[in-house]
């Protein structure tokens, strides 16, 4: 048999079963060498009929940029399926002219490889309401998400996929409930290959994220006996937590102790036979922005200098190509598709990289943007699994190195898409398990609840969890708080975070259920009360700016702020800031009032924050020393039982008026 004869000849030169090679038949009507038509006729290879090989499946095996490590590979084997043809198949001058063809042909010179991305997942494994880049209707849902996927790996065999860090963390409650162990099983059956963890995945500390990899139950016992971990026989996933079955990437994470990084600072993926190096990283600030304790062990070092340490080592085994992961981003004023007017801390990392470097995928910052920038391909994917990125490499198969670069975020749109079942099937049963809780009713609302900002820096959305924890802690034996603050990052989800209209659960306009109130508050911080001077809190508001560039010493001693993060207050605090006042000084001291009262500098008060800044997270460092501490509730259950206590049916409570904050 011709099929026969020339299967020999492709598997003596190691190239793909023909079963695979012609899953899709080539029925052009000619033989076509690259970009060369040469009139042959693409005959029935194999004198079976319609469906099997053909000439072109045979000496180009699919799309010339697809299939071929080098040119060498395409042209020996090239030559062998001409030779091998028999008579009825090619005439010798049919047989000259491919060969003529294939010598004149560049196929086998350049190799594609489609790179897809992603970033701050967040655990959201259900779709997202609201529309989105033009999008109308849900999006994201990590069974679309991997039906999405799927559908980009099937246009080029050479794939990878890759998260850019916040896999984990801050997670609505059908994953978080579960200790995020729905995204972990999630992501293996989506298919994700490498994750450069971000801050997020230090939430519950680096004990519990080597657990994320290497997986097992959760060790509290209180976590077993309540049903929030190792769920699989009722999932239909493996028992004990399978892990991860991809891996973790962590260049710049190091162990103390050890010197040595936490996971592995870069993995290789071999594409036929040209090597791709993907170094993973998450920002060098974590721990400002973590609960300290949670990384004591730890030192974050510089992102640039963590990779262009790592670019000899990798050249010396023979890579030159190299892509960037790293949680750490920038904002840009255009669209989803260019980086017009870019700004953030990815900029600088990116100037500061070896020229090596190709491609750099980032994240942390939840913005959407795709451009070259100094050289290189740079991308992010927004957030919470509604956007993939689509990038396609070209890597010269001589050089081994990438040579161009395209790209495009791709919205992951739900209507008239079919989510990937298996991921569905799982994903369902998690709903199903946290439904009872997810769906109960803790407060009634008369509009929205908005984490937007206005050009103070306040929000309803941190006003009413303000609000929430000064209650919570007013009472001399919770600590006999007079006022309360909290950081604004550590205010989830997307606005409206408390919708007034009723979601697909149909609980009713109105209606704040636990599931909603969750995926605003889901750190599980616990809340602290602790004395601070007057002076102390006009430094704490102080730290809020970031110093400018001419700042003294002494207000760059207590002011480490490098991005602006206002504090939003409760409602017994009020003051005035503006931005036109001296380093350190940009709140008016005598407007800082508190139950109406000027805030005297040498007095002591009691103030409310959660763990996290009590630590002095966030960069709120004067935190860190004050005095009688008190624990408190944990900061979702202050906000269910405020809500409780100042809301009904009847009288729902009216989201709390801006106006605490002046800005001059």
């Amino acid at each position: 048999m011709i099929r026969t004869t020339l299967a020999i000849a492709l598997a003596a030169l190691g190239a793909p079963a023909l079963a695979a090679t012609c899953a899709t038949p080539d029925t052009r009507p000619t033989v076509i060498i690259g970009n060369a038509d040469t009139l042959v006729p693409n005959r029935d290879a194999d004198g079976a009929g319609p469906g099997n090989c053909t000439l072109n499946d045979l000496i180009v095996g699919g799309l010339p940029n697809m299939t071929w490590g080098s040119r060498a590979q395409f042209v020996t084997n090239a030559q062998r399926v001409i030779a091998a043809a028999p008579a009825d198949v090619l005439s010798d001058a049919e047989r000259k002219t491919l060969l003529d063809a294939v010598a004149a042909s560049d196929v086998g010179s350049k190799l594609a490889v489609k790179l897809i991305a992603f970033n701050d997942f967040h655990g959201n494994i259900n779709p997202v309401s609201g529309n989105y880049f033009g999008v109308t209707g849900p999006t994201g849902g990590v069974a679309y998400m991997a039906s999405a996927v799927a559908a980009l790996k099937a246009q080029n065999p050479n794939n990878v996929v890759v998260s850019a860090g916040d896999l984990i963390g801050a997670s609505p409650l059908a994953s978080a409930l579960f200790h995020d162990e729905p995204a972990i099983e999630a992501m293996n059956r989506l298919g994700l290959e490498f994750n450069a963890v971000g801050n997020h995945e230090f939430d519950e500390g680096r004990d519990e994220l080597v657990r994320m990899q290497n997986g097992g139950c959760h060790p509290d016992p209180a976590e077993v006996a309540a049903g929030h971990t190792c769920r699989g026989a009722e999932v239909g996933t493996p028992v004990p937590f399978e892990g991860a079955k991809f891996k973790f990437l962590a260049a710049n994470v190091v162990d103390r102790a050890t010197g040595k990084t936490l996971f592995p600072a870069y993995k290789v993926k071999t594409f036929k036979g040209i090597p791709v190096a993907f170094i993973g990283m998450t920002l060098k600030g974590t721990p400002g922005i973590v609960t300290p304790s949670g990384v004591a062990s730890l030192d974050f070092r510089d992102e640039a200098d963590t990779v262009n340490a790592l670019v000899p080592q990798l050249k010396n085994q023979g890579i030159r190509a190299i892509a960037v992961v790293v949680h750490e981003g920038g904002f840009t004023t255009g669209g989803k598709d260019d980086c017009n007017g870019a700004s953030g801390a990815i900029l600088d990392i990116a100037n500061r990289l070896d020229p090596e470097v190709d491609v750099i995928v980032s994240g942390h910052t939840h913005w959407a943007y795709n451009c070259v920038y100094n050289g290189r391909r740079l991308t992010s994917a927004g957030a919470f699994s509604r956007m993939l990125t689509d990038i396609d490499l070209t890597l010269d198969t001589a050089t081994r190195n990438i040579v161009a670069t395209s790209a495009s975020n791709r919205v992951v749109a739900n209507s008239g898409v079919t989510p990937a079942a298996d991921v569905k099937a799982i994903i369902d049963r998690y709903n199903a398990l946290s439904a009872p809780l997810a769906n109960s009713k803790v407060g009634y609302i008369t509009a929205d609840v908005n984490k937007a900002q206005n050009a103070a820096g306040e929000s309803t959305a941190g006003n009413l969890v303000a609000d929430a924890q000064l209650e919570a802690t007013k009472p001399a034996a919770k600590g006999g708080a007079v006022a309360a603050f909290m950081n604004p990052g550590g205010l989830r989800g997307t606005d409206p975070v408390l919708g007034y209209t009723s979601s697909a659960a149909g609980e009713g306009n109105g209606v704040v259920t636990y599931g909603e109130a969750f995926t605003f508050q889901p750190f599980g911080n616990s809340l602290v009360v602790m004395t601070l001077s007057g002076a102390q809190i006009k430094q704490m508001l102080e730290q809020q700016f970031v110093p400018s560039a001419s700042a003294s010493a002494s207000c760059l001693a207590y002011n480490p702020q490098k991005t602006q993060r206002i504090l939003q207050p409760s409602a017994s605090v009020s003051y005035s800031w503006s931005a036109a006042r001296a380093d350190c000084d940009k709140v008016d001291g005598a407007t800082l009032k508190i139950n109406g009262v000027v805030v005297d500098a040498a007095a002591s008060y009691r103030v409310t924050v959660n763990s996290f800044l009590a630590t002095g997270g966030d960069g709120f460092a004067v935190l860190a020393s004050g005095t009688d501490r008190v624990g408190g509730d944990v900061d979702l259950d202050a906000l269910v039982a405020y809500l409780g206590k100042v809301s009904s049916p009847a009288s729902p409570l009216v989201p709390p008026a801006l106006g605490r904050i002046t800005r001059y």
